[in-house]
């Protein structure tokens, strides 16, 4: 039997000042960091050392990275630099350098021709560069966005009561004859899940901040089971609160129990 994990929470950065060894016109590089606009994207047609690179404003603190919804392809791989200078990220000097990776491990094919990649840092590196490299690549290479962050993980797995689901923001109805009589819409992807026991410290230091930052109209990017299997793009989220998280006080004092309700527009 595979291995479960327990989730975590990655409140995307801002990239800062982005810069591109190509864009295709309308389709900037800046939208890798428009994380509520999934739907703008970053799009390449050249080929042969595509890259992307931004400084954050101040120096951040990054143990995870993910490019969202990309045309990626079996042979298609990614690589990370994190660094203090320019000059690191894009030579070999960088602080940080995962090297190039496979952008879909596992191997899998889905429908709509989009993927997720998935890069746990050993540690958490603090940066004021970054620079991703994109090879492998047949044809254009598009991605919507690029989540860089600090993972927030509980120190307890979710309650069994977990729920996957949708959010069909279309409508339907039937006419008196019978027809079908449908308003389109998206239909996006839900998870709601409670995470239980969580203690004063975890609450105060982890989770509190995050969803005092976020509300219900930040970007939360949330990998439900971020074990390596066939099923972890499906597990991947990326949206927001439908209803701001509270802490509740359980029985035990100084101990807390929350709600989570995520509406993903990947």
């Amino acid at each position: 039997m595979a291995t479960i994990r327990k989730p975590f929470f990655v409140v995307p950065l801002d990239l800062g000042f982005v810069v591109a060894s190509a864009a295709d016109a309308g389709y900037p590089v800046f939208s890798l960091n428009r994380h509520k606009a999934i739907g703008l994207t970053w799009k390449a047609s050249a080929t042969g050392g595509l890259w992307a690179r931004g400084k954050f404003s101040t120096a951040q603190v990054v143990d995870f990275a993910a490019i969202i919804s990309a045309n990626a392809q079996a042979g298609t791989t990614y690589r990370l630099r994190l660094g203090t200078t320019q000059v690191q990220v894009d030579g070999t000097s960088a602080p940080y350098d995962s090297t190039a990776l496979p952008f879909i491990n596992p191997a899998i094919t889905r429908e709509d021709g989009l993927y997720h990649s998935h890069h746990e840092l050993p540690a958490p590196v603090t940066a004021l560069w970054w620079r991703i490299d994109i090879g492998g690549h047949t044809g254009g290479f598009q991605a919507s966005s690029l989540v860089l962050g600090k993972r927030v993980e509980p120190s307890h797995f979710y309650n069994l009561d977990f729920e996957y689901g949708t959010r069909d923001l279309g409508g339907m109805d039937f006419t008196k004859y019978g027809v079908l009589d449908e308003d389109p819409g998206v239909v996006f992807r839900t998870v709601d899940f409670t995470l239980g026991w969580q203690s004063e410290d975890e609450f105060e230091i982890s989770f509190r901040p995050m969803i005092e930052k976020l509300g219900k109209r930040g970007i939360v990017f949330v990998a439900f089971d971020p074990e390596p299997t066939i099923y972890r793009q499906a597990r991947t989220y990326m949206g927001v609160f439908d209803k701001p998280p509270f802490a509740k006080g359980i029985r035990k004092p100084r101990t807390f129990t929350q709600d989570y309700s995520i509406v993903s527009m990947i």
